[in-house]
């Protein structure tokens, strides 16, 4: 039979077990209940990515039916500037919107070169929408412009219809871009982010080399020489 002390001495060594135990127990809860509010705030943050992402797509289709009406002169003369205005505004909003998200994009994930090409080409896409209002043209890729500023019509490669070259090429980057959000990424450092929207607003994706680098990055067959319309 063990005496007094030994008995006093086994008593604590289980407390302090027990103690033990409990705290172990509490850090890795702990542990789960910051994990799960991690991917919470990462679930939410996804979630608003896409609300951006999918508002800016329908409303990008919408502005280029309503300018193709306008062009087609479904609206009385007298209203075609005030139409085109407003149009350049709604485009300036979507451009907006886009720019918040890739901006998002670049400091909640960590992406990949291909990744940065893909959101540099987006962003430069959605631009062109506002482009071609302000120039009075058709929907389509602007590939020159005069030392003056001004769009030279002849280089402007229309999207006429679902097969235009550019125009597929900009349906994939939706799709490539779509993909991204859908999936949850690791959080990058703030090195990582400042690099990738250093790269994704560089001035090389401009509306001469988004197509081309765009196509390159998809894997897509390159396009030798732009249609005119």
């Amino acid at each position: 039979m063990p005496d007094a002390e030994d008995l006093l001495l086994m008593y604590f060594f289980s407390l302090l077990v027990n103690v033990a135990l409990i705290a172990l127990a509490a850090s890795l809860l702990g542990r789960i209940a910051d994990r799960s509010e991690r991917l919470r705030k990462r679930r939410a943050a996804d979630l608003a990515a896409a609300e951006i992402f999918y508002a800016a797509h329908g409303e990008f289709h919408g502005i280029w039916q309503e300018w193709k009406a306008v062009r087609r002169q479904a609206f009385a003369a007298a209203d075609r500037e005030q139409h085109r205005w407003a149009l350049f505004g709604r485009a300036s909003a979507v451009d907006a919107r886009v720019e918040a998200l890739v901006a998002r994009l670049a400091t909640e994930r960590h992406l990949t070169d291909k990744d940065r090409t893909v959101l540099g080409c987006y962003r430069q896409a959605y631009r062109m929408l506002g482009s071609c209002l302000e120039a009075d043209l058709p929907l389509g890729v602007i590939l020159r412009r005069q030392p003056d500023g001004g769009i030279l019509p002849a280089d402007h490669e229309a999207w006429t219809d679902a097969r235009t070259r550019s125009y597929v090429t900009f349906t994939e980057l939706v799709t490539a871009v779509g993909a991204l959000i859908a999936h949850s990424g690791v959080v990058p450092s703030e090195a990582h982010a400042r690099t990738s929207m250093r790269v994704i607003t560089d001035s090389g994706f401009d509306s001469r080399s988004w197509v081309p680098r765009a196509r390159a990055a998809l894997d897509l067959a390159p396009i030798s020489e732009p249609t005119q319309g």
